[in-house]
């Protein structure tokens, strides 16, 4: 996890949270994998070396050989959010439906008239990349597809600071798109930014929308339009199935996908 990132905050409330309830006196060892590719398996083996009896993960650095390898040594591994495609392997996790949040949080867009919308990636090798995006390309398909300016634009990473330098390069190339959706909300935070300081009006000049609905996305200064995940729930729910494996010997694979829902707040207007 990249501890940073106010989702991770969450998810470990929602985990913190079910073992308290439940009384277990287990100790959690937290380990940010960061976002380079091959670390997630180094901290792995950092894990293993703690005699851990199973591991959480809103990680999807870690390799299919790795997972893999937890599975076969008996080690239960659950993803939260994120999830890594392991073909052979019941990878199991608990997330919400990516594609649909994006596609509904497109069409939100739509609906308030916009023809030109910028579309902040994430990294490109994560599978919750590959569906949000996903998600906003059908919906500009099902829009009428020509009739609509929808750039893709690679960002990187799912950090603050991905989401400033991308409007930077944005805006500096003279491209004015009246609307920036962006795939997480903790790069949103720095498209917001970025415009606040270059004194960019949100949202006479433009809309701006995420994806997450972190606690930060409801203050005042942000405001921010998003398509909220139950964040802490999915920690619990995640905890619950890892101790089941653990205490109650639960071997059923879970692969829990929730439904999003749109959070409309003052970061998204009509085109003016």
């Amino acid at each position: 996890m990249d501890i940073t990132n106010p989702y991770q905050t969450e998810t470990i409330r929602g985990i913190e949270e079910y073992k308290s309830e439940n009384n277990l006196e287990y100790n959690v060892i937290l380990i940010d994998m960061g976002s380079k590719e091959g670390l997630g398996d180094k901290y792995i083996d950092v894990l293993l070396e703690n005699r851990v009896t199973g591991i959480l993960s809103t990680s999807d650095r870690i390799s299919p050989e790795y997972v893999r390898f937890l599975q076969n040594i008996k080690i239960p591994t659950i993803f939260i959010g994120r999830y890594v495609n392991a073909p052979g392997v019941d990878v199991e996790f608990v997330t919400i439906d990516n594609k649909k949040g994006a596609y509904d949080m497109t069409n939100h867009i739509l609906g308030l008239g916009h023809r030109n919308i910028s579309y902040f990636t994430g990294p490109l090798d994560s599978i919750v990349t590959a569906e949000r995006l996903e998600g906003f390309k059908k919906a500009l398909r099902d829009h009428g597809g020509g009739k609509v300016i929808g750039r893709v634009i690679d960002s990187g990473d799912f950090t603050y600071e991905a989401g400033y330098e991308t409007a930077n390069k944005l805006f500096s190339s003279g491209y004015k798109p009246t609307a920036i959706f962006c795939s997480n909300d903790y790069s949103a935070f720095g498209v917001v930014d970025y415009c606040y300081k270059k004194g960019i009006r949100i949202p006479e000049d433009i809309s701006i929308a995420g994806f997450d609905d972190v606690a930060f996305s409801s203050f005042g200064f942000i405001n921010l339009t998003t398509v909220k995940q139950p964040i802490k729930k999915l920690g619990v729910l995640a905890a619950e199935a890892l101790f089941k494996k653990i205490i109650g010997n639960d071997n059923t694979p879970i692969q829990k996908i929730i439904k999003p829902e749109i959070v409309v707040r003052k970061s998204t207007g009509p085109v003016s």
